[in-house]
């Protein structure tokens, strides 16, 4: 009879969450076909796809135009349902080329780039048109329902630039990370000058570190204080002329990454390959990255709020703080298996203190007995954090460092 009950149960519940699933589908596809002059075409249902606490919106299949849901407590009939355009950072005139234009300048940019030549761009008039026709910009809608169902809306740029303010403000200033895709991007830095194509930024080390963590010798600059991950720090009342002005010199934008999106065409929710399909981080409170595009002007312009390469002690204290505002909101999201999400975030915090623990205590001089102890403690760790690094084994890596001690440094590298 128990054995009856629970199978009566589990498939209650089961029921419920699809058709809160369904109810969910039913109160998006409204909220967009309300503006109609946004859109290209009327949406359907089978355009949203949805998971229990997260899903996506294709709003124009040509131009692969998505929005991300956000659902904010996944149990709650009422909860409040956040939709926020993805990659529209991409829809300037002077950056965007149409698939049409790019399949017929192919052989042309692949020769362009093997020769060192200047890269061909469609005609930015031709884009400009065609961008309206498929009613793209960088500054669409965020489509707010909340708890009482009502719809709410509010320009993405504007709504962006409120948790750029709220969040990523200290001591009166936006702070800002790139993740180096180019060789030697340090020592233009320091000479002043901006690295040619450097054009994307971001408000977490954390996603900045995905990029500059294809540097193998990553973990080897970070010690030498060459890490390849950049901080910027831009005066509020200067940030805030170069995001909001008729032609910005940085566009504010959100990204997730292919990876991600492949994960969610499996499993229904954004995931990380890199640590086993674990949820997305994104920027914590929200499992999607926030990221700025900046033209010529607004990169050449950084070179002044440049403020050296990102620490150890940067890194990890900013994966720490992502990783606790993710499972903050997964607590909220995903109540059923929150325990096992409380684990899981809590041991990823452990293994990055212990990862900062290990490296400190070699270039400390701590003796190397109690360092080999941290050493093999690490061995049992089956992925690490910021020393998670393709082809790097980090308790190797540490073990040669103990090994042969480097120049000490003074002071601790996190305290």
């Amino acid at each position: 009879m128990i054995k009856i009950f629970f199978l009566t149960l589990l498939a209650s519940l089961q029921l419920f969450a699809s058709d809160l699933i369904q109810q969910r589908k039913e109160m998006i596809l409204k909220a967009f076909n309300a503006k109609p002059e946004n859109l290209i075409e009327p949406l359907e249902l089978s355009d949203i796809e949805l998971g229990a606490y997260e899903g996506r919106v294709v709003v124009n299949k040509k131009a692969k135009f998505t929005y991300y849901v956000h659902v904010s407590e996944a149990s709650n009939a009422n909860s409040e349902i956040v939709l926020i355009p993805m990659s529209t950072s991409r829809y300037t005139p002077t950056y965007y080329q149409t698939d049409e234009w790019w399949d017929a300048h192919k052989a042309e940019m692949d020769a362009a780039k093997r020769e060192g030549r200047p890269m061909p761009k469609q005609d930015m008039n031709e884009v400009a048109a065609w961008l309206e026709e498929m009613k793209l910009t960088t500054n669409p809608d965020v489509i707010i329902i909340s708890k009482n169902k009502t719809v709410s809306r509010k320009p993405l740029q504007e709504h962006l630039f409120d948790i750029y303010i709220k969040q990523f403000t200290v001591n009166g200033k936006v702070t800002l990370f790139r993740g180096a895709e180019r060789e030697n991007e340090i020592q233009s830095w320091k000479n002043k000058q901006t690295p040619k194509g450097a054009r994307y930024w971001t408000p977490t080390a954390n996603y900045a570190w995905r990029y500059a963590r294809k540097n193998k010798e990553f973990l080897d600059l970070m010690i030498k204080g060459e890490t390849p991950l950049f901080k910027f720090e831009i005066p509020v009342a200067e940030f805030k002329q170069m995001v909001l002005r008729s032609w910005p010199r940085l566009t504010l934008g959100t990204e997730l990454t292919k990876n991600a999106h492949n994960i969610f065409d499996r499993s229904r929710f954004f995931g990380d390959h890199l640590y086993g399909s674990f949820p997305f981080l994104g920027i914590g409170s929200v499992g999607l990255e926030f990221e700025l595009r900046s033209n010529r002007a607004g990169a050449d312009e950084m070179v002044k709020y440049y403020s050296g390469p990102v620490t150890m002690s940067d890194l990890a204290k900013d994966r720490i703080q992502v990783l606790e505002s993710t499972l903050a909101r997964l607590k909220n999201q995903r109540p059923a298996d929150y325990e096992t999400q409380s684990r899981q975030i809590l041991e990823r915090i452990e293994t990055v203190k212990l990862e900062i623990e290990i490296i400190d205590s070699i270039m400390t001089g701590d003796p190397k007995e109690k360092t080999t102890a941290l050493i093999q403690k690490a061995s049992r760790i089956s992925t690490f954090e910021i020393a998670n690094i393709d082809g790097l084994h980090f308790s190797s890596w540490a073990q040669r460092l103990n090994s042969n001690r480097p120049q000490l440094i003074c002071g601790r590298l996190f305290e």
